[in-house]
């Protein structure tokens, strides 16, 4: 019965379709161009829907290549992985990428001459512009020229398995007061100084590789600091502490540190020296003031005495001098005199001494009437 039906509702379809007619599915009885009409609408809303979207699209393709094209693009070279410390800079891990002009960091090149066979002076993370600054000429496998791997011990200082050489420490000094350092306390000595070699080691380890504490250690200082590092070891108990990335090397080739640690030693110097000056300067003025400015003469002589009036007097006898009286005794009042420095008219002789000095021709001669 239910195949007899079915065939019953297809005649019907196909005898309406005769007529011009269209059986929906609800039962209704609709003419073919009513139907038509209908699908025409729906067909038409689409297409403006469309159209709509493809409008709006175009519009903001349009405004892009609009922005694109009043910005000027460069090439520069960009790493494509990540480049170690001490590492050579090689072509599979280098690539020129197109970077908007006003985007580009200032250093940045373009040039293979400026990057090919340098080494990496830090590191460089995946996608980083290269600059030449960042890189270096010889590997650290071997001390640059004009730097110094300058040794420490390394046992008391706590360093770890992190710190690893190319890494960059601090040197910080506590000094105390003295005839180099004006005063007591912490000095920073240098600045972002590399590691070189860790117990002689110079390659890093892989980061997840750990270790035992370092037992010495190996620094990379420039030649021009070498006294500042003497001084360093000679004066300080000496700390390394962590530093940045950050290089601190001035254009003389000195670390920033070094050079202000130095110029601070030879400051105190000269104030030293002043001062001592001064004090000598001091010491010579009150002397002068202390003692006599004329000296007596030192001459050779000898003495002699001569009793008058119940008085001993004291001479003092120079050869070409008169005599002195230097001395009484007998007389409560009497004073030695001061030595006189007047000659003879007439050099004596050793000679005639002895005769200038007896009889009456004698100075000491006096006649009974004076006494």
């Amino acid at each position: 019965m239910f195949c007899a039906e079915k065939d019953s509702y297809g005649s019907l379809v196909r005898a309406l379709a005769l007529t011009g007619l269209t059986l929906t599915p609800h039962g209704r009885l609709v003419s073919d161009d009513i139907a038509a009409m209908r699908n025409k609408s729906i067909y038409l809303l689409l297409a403006c829907v469309c159209g709509s979207v493809a409008a709006v699209l175009a519009s903001e393709w349009l405004k892009a290549q609009g922005n694109q094209n009043t910005t000027n693009m460069v090439e520069i070279f960009v790493t494509s992985a990540m480049i170690d410390v001490g590492e050579k800079i090689s072509a599979e891990k280098i690539a020129l990428e197109r970077w908007p002009e006003d985007k580009v960091p200032e250093g940045a090149s373009n040039k293979l001459a400026e990057v090919n066979g340098k080494y990496a002076q830090q590191r460089l993370f995946d996608g980083e512009p290269i600059m030449p600054a960042k890189l270096m000429d010889e590997n650290w496998s071997s001390v640059p020229n004009g730097w110094k791997a300058v040794d420490m011990d390394a046992s008391e200082l706590g360093i770890t398995s992190s710190l690893q050489p190319g890494d960059r420490v601090d040197i910080v000094g506590f000094f105390e007061k003295g005839e180099f350092i004006p005063r007591s306390g912490s000095q920073t000595v240098f600045m972002g100084i590399r590691v070189f070699s860790i117990d002689g080691n110079t390659s890093r380890r892989p980061d997840d590789k750990g270790g035992k504490p370092a037992r010495f250690i190996q620094l990379l200082i420039p030649e021009k600091d070498k006294d500042a590092w003497s001084y360093a070891k000679e004066l300080a108990d000496i700390e390394l502490h962590r530093a940045s990335d950050q290089d601190h090397t001035l254009e003389n080739g000195s670390n920033e540190a070094a050079s202000k640690f130095i110029a601070l030693i030879e400051n105190h110097r000269k104030v030293e020296e002043q001062e001592a000056e001064r004090l000598r300067l001091e010491e010579t003025r009150l002397a002068d003031v202390a003692e006599p400015n004329e000296v007596e003469e030192k001459v050779e002589g000898f003495t002699m005495f001569k009793i008058v009036g119940g008085r001993m007097l004291e001479y003092w006898i120079v050869s070409g001098k008169l005599p002195v009286l230097i001395g009484e005794v007998g007389a409560k009042d009497a004073e030695p005199q001061k030595p006189m420095k007047s000659t003879l008219p007439v050099r004596i002789t050793e000679d005639d001494d002895y005769q200038r000095l007896n009889g009456e021709n004698s100075p000491f001669y006096n006649s009974p009437a004076n006494e």
